[in-house]
């Protein structure tokens, strides 16, 4: 018989603060929950229910946390369609960890205790999100301004740009959702085959900060303008490199998020002019393309607006107007041209920065892993970068989207549109004509390869 225990904790008033430009999406409440010492088999799947009225996430911190072989404790959303298991002594093997987010206002944690004879565990606080209202701006530290936008806010989800812009899409697969224990975000993306991640030295810069670190991916809307909901999420496992001039973190996975490609640094300082596109995480909230600037003092699409130029240090940063604000910290600024990370976003102020990639890929010669490209694969039945389609794929396009009245698009082996089975409504009078019903008035006259509607 299961034993069911539902707490709901009291907001504790002094919470931890987000550093400069991580975005505070959370509140941190302490609560004293776990088993029996030591557990026994008898608490075969026990559950415990963490529930706080309208939060948008709860995220559980386990003080202690030591299983025997076998046992597991489960944590899961009501539906059942997020479910994480941790065993042993946990993810990084010392007892004490952030466990992976729930989204909701309600987490389930399960005992299965199978064997039973192990410690057990102790909770004792989780995370519980907050709605963001507005732009965000992040904190700023002293003579560091939060991101901004500038201008009119410019983003969009980014299944916005699937079809218009498919390789700037594809480009932005590589940035993750970064949920720093329990309160704060930052957006990180993928920077080698192996799973390293990169984000900001402001985000983390601490073995325990960023085995603290959550990464979420393809937390994003469904279609244009949908809800949105995460594919999977990873947790970071070591911090291999930081550096605070350059305002950057190099993270390990332990080979997690297979399921999106990687983004390489370029290893040149980014020319002015040079067209760029950003992929983020504002204020927390689902991915976003920034492509376009309607700064004033240079609107269109966004571009390299001063290289180099001053953040941390002299010369360390690369300088632009493409609109960011609080969680967008830790963003890859990629080139258009070559499709690699140019910097890596920190500052705001209009113009906007970010650290060197050129600088950052010097110092970690040796620490950084490889991220191969691998190129378009066409007839592979998934479009690509540069495809507009692939196979039976259309990408949600129609004849009537590509201009015409009817008909049915197909696909070309070269993975471009096949439009030669769409229509056009009957033509108007004058137009060239073949025959009778390409004719609006059903009347096509003339001679041979020179009649016309009449």
């Amino acid at each position: 018989m299961k034993k069911i225990l539902c707490l709901v904790a009291i907001t504790v008033l002094c919470c931890v603060a987000p550093a400069m430009g991580q975005e505070k999406i959370g509140e941190l409440e302490m609560l004293d929950l776990g088993t029996n010492h030591p557990y026994s088999a008898a608490d075969h799947q026990r559950e415990w229910v963490v529930h706080f009225p309208s939060a948008d996430y709860i995220r559980v911190h386990f003080s202690q946390f030591d299983l025997a072989f076998g046992d597991s404790v489960r944590i899961m959303s009501m539906d059942g369609s997020q479910n994480f298991e941790y065993t042993g002594k946990g993810p990084h093997g010392n007892s004490s960890f952030w466990a992976f987010s729930i989204l909701g206002d309600t987490a389930i944690l399960q005992l299965n205790a199978g064997n039973g004879g192990g410690f057990g565990f102790e909770v004792d606080s989780f995370g519980r999100g907050i709605s963001i209202e507005g732009p965000g701006g992040g904190i700023g530290g002293i003579g560091e301004t939060p991101e901004s936008v500038c201008g009119t806010q410019d983003w969009a989800d980014v299944e916005c740009y699937r079809n218009s812009y498919p390789t700037e899409f594809g480009n932005a697969e590589a940035a993750v959702k970064a949920v720093i224990g329990c309160c704060t975000s930052c957006t990180a993306f993928k920077i080698s085959d192996s799973g390293q991640f990169m984000f900001n030295n402001h985000c983390a810069s601490t073995d325990n900060a960023v085995q603290s670190t959550e990464l979420q991916i393809r937390y994003q809307a469904s279609s244009c303008g949908s809800s949105a909901s995460i594919e999977s999420s990873v947790m970071a496992t070591e911090m291999l490199a930081t550096d605070y001039t350059l305002d950057y973190t190099l993270m390990d996975t332990g080979g997690g998020g297979g399921s999106i490609p990687c983004l390489a640094l370029d290893e040149r300082l980014a020319d002015m002019g040079e067209q760029i596109h950003i992929a983020h995480h504002p204020s927390g909230g689902p991915k976003k393309l920034s492509i376009v600037s309607t700064h004033s003092s240079n609107p269109g699409f966004c571009e390299v607006d001063a290289s180099p130029y001053n953040g941390r240090g002299t010369n360390s940063d690369v300088g632009y107007y493409c609109d960011t604000i609080g969680g967008s910290s830790g963003s890859p600024v990629i080139s258009t041209s070559t499709g690699k990370v140019v910097a890596v976003h920190h500052f705001g102020g209009c113009l906007n920065s970010g650290g060197r990639s050129d600088q950052i890929a010097s110092q970690l010669s040796g620490v950084l892993d490889e991220c191969v490209v691998v190129p378009s694969t066409c007839d592979g039945g998934v479009i690509d970068p540069g495809e507009d389609c692939d196979g039976t794929d259309l990408g949600g396009e129609t004849c009537v989207s590509q201009g015409f009245d009817s008909g049915v698009l197909a696909c070309s082996g070269s993975c471009s549109f096949d439009t030669s089975g769409c229509d056009l409504a009957c033509m108007p009078k004058g137009d060239t004509c073949e025959v009778n019903s390409d004719c609006c008035s059903n009347k096509c006259k003339g001679k041979p390869g020179r009649k016309s509607c009449k």
